[in-house]
């Protein structure tokens, strides 16, 4: 589905009235409504410098005490009920009218913290080639094109797989680091001395963005941090 088509179903779901993919209540110009919105599990301070993780009394959480090459993580909401569901729509129901919703909450996030809003280069988390095409989209690039638009940051889709992964959800972290580990690679550019911001819509362990950042960092980059819409607890 190209841009055109995306708008036009951004303005559909603004005029039909639809239901909020949470509580089911009938809303029009939105995908949920005021009241879940309300209850969303927003990350609160104080959270890991290094994924932005809820943490109670330390500054990182014990799944980025190991080697990260993230400079600093910031996370929008906890992925947790009710804010698991909404994830799940934007996977693998074809919501991409979330993107807009998730784009927007990263935004703010972005343009409030002092690292992250000095990012030369937007970059999401890739899929692999074959899993985007039966999927249709790739989640994360579709939050980092918001986020770019409403940050004035320039987007680049530079990451590629280079194997299809299994699905992380059942791995303990030694298997999900095991599982991505040396599964991307640079695109040809130039990223020598520049400030990264990674984009997904999920983070677990975070070994997917810590390889990711791996690879930027060994390529070049200045620095990288990472900011998702959705967060484990600790």
């Amino acid at each position: 589905m190209n841009r055109r088509n995306e708008l036009i179903n951004a303005f559909l779901d603004f005029l039909v009235p639809h239901d909020c993919l949470i509580c089911g209540q009938e809303v029009s110009g939105r995908q949920i409504c005021a009241n879940c919105h309300d209850y969303l599990p927003e990350v609160k301070p104080p959270f890991c410098q290094g994924c932005g993780r809820p943490v109670k009394d330390k500054i990182v959480c014990p799944y980025c005490r190991s080697k990260s090459y993230i400079d600093r993580g910031r996370s929008w909401i906890i992925f947790a009920p009710p804010a698991d569901r909404l994830i799940h729509h934007f996977k693998y129901r074809n919501k991409r009218s979330l993107a807009r919703l998730f784009g927007r909450a990263l935004s703010l996030i972005v343009r409030s913290d002092h690292a992250l809003k000095q990012s030369d280069l937007i970059v999401p988390v890739p899929l692999h080639w074959w899993k985007q095409i039966k999927r249709g989209y790739n989640q994360a690039f579709l939050i980092a094109r918001e986020i770019s638009q409403e940050c004035n940051i320039d987007i680049a889709d530079i990451l590629r797989r280079t194997r299809n992964t299994r699905t992380q959800t059942r791995f303990d972290p030694d298997q999900r680091r095991s599982n991505v580990e040396n599964a991307f690679a640079l695109k040809k550019y130039d990223i020598k001395d520049r400030k990264i911001l990674l984009i997904d819509d999920v983070m677990t362990t975070g070994a997917t963005i810590n390889e990711c950042a791996r690879v930027l960092i060994e390529a070049g980059a200045k620095s990288v941090c990472s900011c998702v819409a959705a967060i484990t607890p600790g």
